[in-house]
């Protein structure tokens, strides 16, 4: 018997891999429902709350250009129940998907102490034990956290209708994510970043992000010190620039990042922020036990997550699991969609166009804002190293690119490309564009 613990992308493609092997296997998932923070608390919400934050914005932009004469109104409380619903069908397919694998599924909260596993109280019987209990969000330690009126991205359900103030701790993915959609909804964010918006990603990104999150207060290089209330939060105190201020506030969203969700392992060797310590084959420090996903740290993606869950799962059937691909495309959704994959190469040439207008940017034309278009290429060999594309839909473009640049490929190899039309993506023409210049406009 192999033991999963975590229902979520990880230890979901890695239970299904071992009993299609022919291994009895069971998953434990304390939740009950299948899915994990990506389904429940992560990045299906953030689509549905996209979704009508896009329409939204769409709206009045076309309100704007005297094609419609309404704005749609959000109910959040509405919104929360119908996403539920939602949910709930898809991890309805999950467990079946589960199921008809061959997965024994158990509600249950379990705890792991070197090899050993008790589930309820009840120590478990089991031969080889695969951890996947993901991450939670990072809460940070200062005055007020405990006030009414603190959310953060597993508990924001709890907040019924969209704040007049609402004061977003965080700059990175989640944090911008949010701040977009609650502008969207009508809410007056200000982002409180203790480095810079976005840090690390690609310029043209961050460009865009600034204006996509135009009407959003973002207070760069800003520290919170303290949440200000009686039992309510009614402000916070923050300091930035040498000086400290005081911004009113209905409510704290703090998105700040996460950390790894091990607080019931023991036992077994952890990194600094509690990640749970693997080898090249996905075993920890105790013979027999193995870890994948968001509970062995960084970079907390769905898809890094569920390659882990498969590589792991092979490892433990005794074969030689494959290394992550060197590039991994990330995608951050706000208005548009925005995705990269890039790697540092000092010897790359970039070349970039606005995106071309399409399903879902026609009407940002007279705004002359239909996305942008990047990709990077080794000056000597045309081997492309990287890409940005800003876009109403990018996410699939950069998976596919960056499979594309692992597999060593040239915008020599794309000279007879034919792409789909009308399309927002403008990858398919730089690559087009850049092998013309290369070949001197033949």
């Amino acid at each position: 018997m192999i033991t999963v613990i975590g229902g979520g992308p990880s230890g979901r493609m890695g239970a299904i891999h071992l009993a299609l092997a022919g291994e009895k296997v069971r998953l434990i998932e304390k939740r009950g429902a299948l899915g994990g923070q990506c389904l429940h608390q992560g990045c299906m919400v953030i689509c549905g709350l996209n979704d009508a934050a896009r329409i939204v914005t769409d709206s009045k932009n076309l309100r704007n250009l005297s094609v419609f004469n309404t704005v749609p109104e959000v109910s959040l409380n509405s919104l929360w129940t119908r996403m539920n619903k939602i949910q709930s069908v898809i991890s309805g397919i999950l467990d079946k998907e589960t199921i008809d694998a061959g997965v024994e599924l158990i509600n249950g909260e379990a705890f792991v102490d070197g090899s050993n596993i008790t589930l309820n109280g009840e120590k478990l019987d089991t031969d080889k034990i695969l951890i996947t209990t993901g991450s939670r969000p990072i809460i940070p330690e200062i005055p007020g956290i405990h006030l009414k009126g603190i959310y953060n991205p597993h508990s924001i359900f709890s907040l019924k209708e969209v704040p007049e103030k609402l004061t977003i701790i965080g700059g990175g993915v989640i944090a911008s994510e949010y701040a977009q959609i609650f502008s969207a909804f009508g809410a007056e964010v200000t982002m409180v970043i203790r480095s810079s918006l976005l840090r690390g990603k690609p310029d043209l990104m961050r460009t865009a992000a600034f204006k996509e999150l135009g009407d959003v207060n973002i207070r760069e290089y800003t520290l919170l010190k303290e949440i200000c209330g009686e039992t309510l939060v009614e402000s916070v105190k923050i300091s930035g620039n040498g000086k400290e201020e005081e911004i009113p506030s209905d409510a704290v969203l703090i998105a700040s990042g996460l950390r790894p969700n091990s607080d019931c392992i023991k036992g077994i060797k952890k990194g600094e922020s509690g990640e749970i310590l693997v080898n090249e084959n996905y075993e920890t420090s105790v013979k027999g036990v193995y870890a994948a996903g968001d509970v062995t740290g960084a970079p907390f993606m769905t898809p890094v997550a569920r390659m882990e869950g498969t590589s792991a799962a092979k490892s433990i059937l005794g074969q030689t699991p494959e290394k992550l691909p060197s590039f991994i495309p990330q995608s951050v959704k706000l208005h548009y969609e925005h995705s990269f994959c890039r790697t540092n190469n000092d010897n790359s040439k970039a070349v970039s166009l606005p995106a071309p207008s399409g399903p879902g940017s026609f009407w940002s034309v007279p705004k002359r804002y239909t996305g942008k278009s990047l990709i990077e290429y080794e000056k000597d060999t045309g081997r492309l190293t990287g890409m940005y594309l800003g876009a109403p839909s990018s996410a699939p473009v950069a998976a596919y690119i960056a499979y594309m640049m692992e597999k060593g490929a040239s915008i020599a190899d794309f000279n007879r490309f034919i792409e789909v039309h009308p399309s927002t993506d403008g990858i398919s023409v730089l690559l087009k564009y850049a092998g013309y210049l290369e070949n001197g406009g033949k």
